[in-house]
């Protein structure tokens, strides 16, 4: 497991990773970080200042100075963020200025930590400064990668948090995160050990076991950065992507059947995981994303005729859940700017990059699942948020003309199961006509797309699919499932359409779209339609929650994300400006 941990730690960036990890680290440790790193704000030589204990008890004043990889000659002396300056301005004008009056008479301890080792060149100059640190009444330190790895295993991965046995799968997990028919079953075991099977609920709430849910809480984003770490080094960011998810959906449910969903430290470490999450959806697109701008580009990663799509529909998904991603985080008001206007500009090019996706590979018009509906919501989300209605609507069209064509008169309609080894056995042909008639009875993505058509004011389009219910959709029952109150406790688990919500069945629409409009007014003026505030995601500022909870467990997409909008539809519809 050390040798997991200074792999993990040697693969840290300074800025926002080494930087965010030490004060967690230090807090279990008893060392309480009292400043942390800043971006714009003169520190002074010190990364993080902290108060704690020594070994012998003496409670001193600790000054770090952070630093990734070796430290040899350039990052001894090379610059004024180099480790001699940086100590300099610690004796110079940190020491003078900048310590609160409540510790100024404790003894100080400069901690130099770097996630690599003290090279030879630079022994000497560490041994000087110790003697001269020495003479002015001050302790230097340093730590190395092994130290940090030493102190990690035994503070953060230490039995309080994770068992012997989620160590051991976590193990596991990590060797074999880099293929691409791995599971992720090891990894999900250590994060359900940590967050859903520590509570009881028959036992009451205390400060203690509040305590030891935060370390938890904690260690599972500290997982989940080692593995994403671990899934970069293999090659395979997909398997982190959906560990990241699970943590995301398992990290909220322990918080909200805790009823910490108020508590200001844990709802805090959800945005660490939440952030974590994200950071690895915007690598993924990174990585992924010249394969989007090119034609068939997205289409070599399926070997198999079959599956092609639905490769391209998971792509579909994982782009649109980022930029929507980011979007919400670029309305975060607490977060300083530039971070924002990153997040903006970054859900911005996931709007482009998915309408690239789409049309660059055309199997994107002939989705081969039902549940296929799941991606169509989400990039019609992520569309209207950043105005392009155009591709919204273009895709719409190509979508609606081959829905039409392939349940009237094809074997290559989506069907209503989530089992390849039935699209496969459709695809070749080895279904009785029962059996085909069984994959057929079904639809969720025909009054998908008639409510987006809907949505943007597609007239033509919406009379096109209406006039086929009794023609290419005769014999298919059209449905869509609605989230309840009860959602919520099967949300972030589990497909949650099994246990929970309203499925309107069988659905048959008006001949136009106003009439359709006045059905969805009362809908919504009847009360009975359960308003997404009740989802505590959603009513915490976090409604992309949601949606990676149906991405990830298949659950449908509720219209109430759209129906409010949609029966106004027609002052929104015309326009192609941005709306984020």
């Amino acid at each position: 497991m050390k040798l997991i941990i200074k792999e993990f730690l040697s693969q840290l960036k300074e800025s926002g990773e080494l930087d965010r990890l030490m004060p967690d680290l230090l807090a279990r440790m008893k060392i309480i970080p009292i400043s942390r790193p800043q971006v714009g704000v003169r520190q002074n030589g010190v990364d993080i200042a902290a108060v704690g204990k020594d070994k012998s008890g003496q409670k001193r004043l600790y000054l770090f100075v952070l630093k990734v990889g070796d430290l040899g000659r350039v990052g001894w002396w090379g610059d004024m963020n180099a480790v001699s300056p940086s100590v300099g301005q610690i004796n110079q004008t940190y020491l003078r200025t900048s310590v609160r009056p409540e510790h100024k008479l404790l003894p100080v301890t400069i901690v130099i930590c770097s996630t690599g080792e003290l090279k030879q060149d630079v022994v000497q100059d560490f041994t000087g400064m110790c003697e001269i640190q020495e003479k002015m009444g001050i302790t230097l330190e340093y730590w190395s990668g092994d130290d940090l790895a030493s102190l990690i295993e035994e503070h953060l991965l230490d039995e309080y948090a994770i068992d012997p046995s989620a160590r051991a799968d976590l193990r596991r997990a990590l060797a074999l995160i880099g293929s691409r028919d791995y599971d992720l079953r090891h990894a999900y075991s250590v994060l359900d050990s940590l967050l859903l099977k520590s509570f009881d609920a028959s036992v009451k709430p205390t400060s203690p076991s509040r305590k030891k849910f935060m370390a938890q809480l904690k260690t599972a984003n500290l997982v989940l950065e080692i593995a994403f770490r671990w899934a970069q080094e293999g090659g395979n960011l997909l398997n982190a992507f959906r560990l990241g998810e699970r943590c995301c959906l398992w990290a909220w449910e322990s918080i909200r059947i805790r009823g910490l969903t108020n508590y200001r430290p844990a709802m805090k470490t959800f945005k660490d995981i939440y952030q974590s999450h994200l950071r690895i959806g915007n690598a993924y697109v990174d990585k992924m994303q010249r394969h989007f701008m090119v034609r068939d580009g997205a289409s070599v990663f399926s070997g198999e005729n079959a599956l092609v799509t639905n490769k391209i529909f998971e792509q579909i998904g994982i782009l649109s859940e980022v930029g929507l991603q980011n979007l919400e985080i670029s309305n975060v008001a607490t977060l300083d700017a530039g971070t924002r206007a990153e997040a903006l500009a970054r859900g911005a090019r996931a709007s482009e990059l998915l309408e690239g996706l789409i049309f660059h590979n055309q199997s994107s018009f002939s989705p081969r699942f039902d549940e296929n509906a799941i991606e169509v919501c989400l990039a019609m989300l992520l569309f209207f948020a950043t105005g392009r209605h155009g591709a919204a609507r273009s895709w719409l069209e190509h979508l609606s003309n081959r829905l039409r064509i392939s349940l009237n008169n094809s074997d290559c309609f989506p069907i209503a199961s989530d089992s390849i080894d039935d699209l496969v056995a459709l695809e070749v042909r080895s279904l009785s006509k029962e059996q085909i008639e069984r994959l057929r009875h079904l639809s969720t993505l025909v009054p998908t797309l008639m409510h987006w058509c809907v949505f943007f004011g597609l007239d033509d389009l919406y009379h096109l699919l209406q006039s086929q219910q009794n023609a290419a959709f005769k014999g298919v029952f059209l449905q869509l499932w609605y989230a309840d109150a009860s959602t919520e406790s099967h949300l972030y688990r589990e497909p949650a359409q099994y246990e929970s919500g309203t499925t309107e069945v069988p659905m048959h629409f008006p001949a136009t779209m106003g009439e359709q409009r006045e059905q969805e007014q009362l809908k919504v003026d009847s009360g009975n339609l359960a308003t997404l505030e009740q989802i505590s995601a959603v009513s915490h500022g976090l409604p992309t929650l949601m949606i990676m909870a149906c991405r990830h467990f298949r659950t449908p997409v509720s219209p109430q994300f759209w129906v409010a909008r949609a029966v106004g539809a027609e002052a929104a519809a015309p326009s192609d400006q941005a709306e984020a």
